[in-house]
C-alpha cells in the first residue's frame, strides 16, 4: 500500500472489531525465545512489525506455524542466538527486544541498531543500563550491537525516567537471571503488563505488575504458554478521534477500556461521546468540538501515540488546542503535512498548537505511522480528495485500516 486515497465528508457509521495490541505483541514474540518451547500466541494483529518480527525469529531456527487466523503456535526449541539478518533487525525499533532476549538465554547476543520511526531522540542508554546491572559487558561498532555476559545476576535496576524499552529488556533478562532483580523507574505502560503476564504464564515470578516498581524472581528455565493478546488500545484511539472528526456514530468490539482512561477522557473533553458496552464502545459526534489542551507523558497520561490524532481532530474544534509531547517532544514532522490541508497548526519545541482550520483535501506524506493515522482523520473531516502517499506506514500499525474504514461507510481506496 504505497497511496491511499480518502474522500472526505462521510460520516462513519457501523461497528468494526479491534485488532490485538501492536505494541503487546512485539516483546512477547521476542519472549519466545527465552521458553526454548513451543507457544502458541492469539490474538495477533496482521501488520508489517509482527511480519517482520516472525522473520526475524525465524531466521534464528524458530519454527512459525499459522494455525489460524491471528494465532501462530511458535517453537524457539532450535533458535541459535546472533543470526538475526541486520537489514530486518534495522528495520524495527522493537528489534531491541532481540537483544535482552538472547542475552538472558544465552548470555550473548549481537544485532544491529535497531530503527523504526523518525520521531526524535530513542536512545538505548537505559536498555544497556539494564544489561551492564545485571552483569554484561556491552560494545557498539559500526552500528552493531554485542554483549556477552559469563553469568546474568538479579540486582537492583533504577532507571532515571520510565522506558517501555528498556524496561522490556529488564524484565526479559532478569526472567532467567540468577537471584531477585529490583527494577525501579519501571515503564507502566500496559503492553509491559502484557509481557509479564505471559511471562508469568510461562512460569515466570514477578511482583509488582502495573506498578513502577517490579520484582523479578529469576527461574532456571521458562515453559510455553498459550496466550492471548491485549486489544489494541492505539487502534481504539484513532478510531475513536475518526468518530470525532468525521461524525457518525460507530461500534468499536473487543474495546480494553481498562487502559483508555487518559484517552477516553480527552476525548470526551472535546465533545466526543463514548458508552462502554461490556467489550464494546459506543461512540458518537453530534454536537460541535471543544478544543483541548493535553500533556502526552508516560502511562497513565495521555499517550504520546496518540499526539498527532488528537491534533488532526483538534483541527475541528472551536478554539485553540495545544498538546506537549514530553516523551517525543520533537514528535512534529506531521503538522508540516496537516499545513498542506489548510490547518493553522503550529509546533515549537514538544508544544503543538492547533487553531480552527477548515481543511481540504491535498496530497500528503505519512512520515511515520501514528503521522498517517493523523493524516488519515483529517482527511476523513477535509473537502474533497487526500492522497496520503507512504501509506506503507500505516500496515505497520494498523491491521487493514483502508477495509475497516469502508465497512464503516468511508471511503478509502488503495492505489
Amino acid at each position: 500500500m504505497e497511496k491511499l486515497l480518502i474522500q472526505g465528508g462521510r460520516q462513519l457509521r457501523g461497528e468494526v472489531t479491534l485488532s490485538g495490541c501492536k505494541n503487546a505483541a512485539l516483546p512477547v514474540l521476542y519472549a519466545t525465545v527465552l521458553t526454548a518451547d513451543v507457544s502458541v500466541i492469539r490474538n495477533l494483529p496482521e501488520i508489517r512489525d509482527v511480519l517482520l518480527t516472525l522473520e526475524i525469529l525465524r531466521a534464528m531456527g524458530a519454527v512459525v506455524l499459522p494455525i489460524e487466523p491471528h494465532t501462530v503456535m511458535i517453537d524457539t526449541r532450535a533458535v541459535t542466538p546472533c543470526r538475526a539478518p541486520d537489514a530486518l533487525v534495522s528495520s524495527l525499533r522493537a528489534s531491541s527486544y532481540l537483544m535482552g532476549a538472547e542475552l538472558s538465554r544465552f548470555h550473548r547476543t549481537r544485532a544491529a541498531v535497531p530503527g523504526g520511526c523518525r520521531i526524535g531522540a530513542r536512545p538505548l542508554d537505559l536498555h544497556f543500563l539494564a544489561f551492564s546491572s545485571l552483569g554484561a559487558d556491552v560494545s557498539v561498532k559500526d552500528a552493531v550491537i554485542t554483549a556477552k555476559a559469563s553469568t546474568l545476576t538479579g540486582t537492583e535496576i533504577a532507571f532515571p525516567t520510565p522506558s517501555v524499552g528498556a524496561t522490556v529488556n529488564a524484565i526479559l533478562c532478569a526472567a532467567l537471571a540468577d537471584g531477585e532483580t529490583v527494577i525501579c523507574g519501571a515503564a507502566r505502560e500496559p503492553h509491559v503488563a502484557d509481557l509479564c503476564h505471559y511471562l508469568t504464564a510461562c512460569g515466570a515470578k514477578i511482583e509488582g505488575v502495573g506498578s513502577n516498581t517490579l520484582r523479578v524472581h529469576g527461574k532456571a528455565r521458562l515453559h510455553g504458554a498459550d496466550y492471548r493478546l491485549m486489544p489494541d488500545t492505539i487502534e481504539c484511539g484513532t478510531f475513536l478521534a475518526a468518530v470525532g472528526a468525521a461524525g457518525g456514530e460507530v461500534l468499536l468490539r473487543e474495546a480494553d477500556v481498562t487502559h483508555l482512561s487518559a484517552v477516553l477522557e480527552a476525548l470526551r473533553g472535546m465533545g466526543v461521546t463514548v458508552c462502554e458496552e461490556g467489550s464494546s464502545l459506543y461512540a458518537y459526534r453530534r454536537g460541535p468540538l471543544s478544543p483541548c489542551s493535553l500533556i502526552a507523558a508516560p502511562y497513565p497520561a495521555f499517550p504520546t501515540d496518540m499526539h498527532p490524532q488528537i491534533m488532526a481532530l483538534a483541527t475541528g474544534a472551536d478554539g485553540v488546542s495545544t498538546l506537549r509531547d514530553t516523551v517525543f517532544p520533537t514528535r512534529s514532522a506531521y503538522t508540516e503535512e496537516l499545513r498542506r490541508m489548510g490547518a493553522d497548526v503550529t509546533a515549537d519545541g514538544g508544544l503543538v498548537t492547533v487553531r480552527p482550520s477548515h481543511l481540504s483535501g491535498a496530497r500528503v506524506i505519512a512520515v511515520d505511522l501514528r503521522a498517517g493515522a493523523a493524516l488519515v482523520i483529517a482527511a476523513l473531516a477535509a473537502t474533497g480528495d487526500t492522497v496520503i502517499r507512504g501509506a506503507e506506514m500505516l500496515e505497520r500499525g494498523y491491521e487493514a485500516l483502508p477495509e475497516k474504514l469502508c465497512a464503516l461507510g468511508a471511503s478509502a481506496k488503495v492505489m
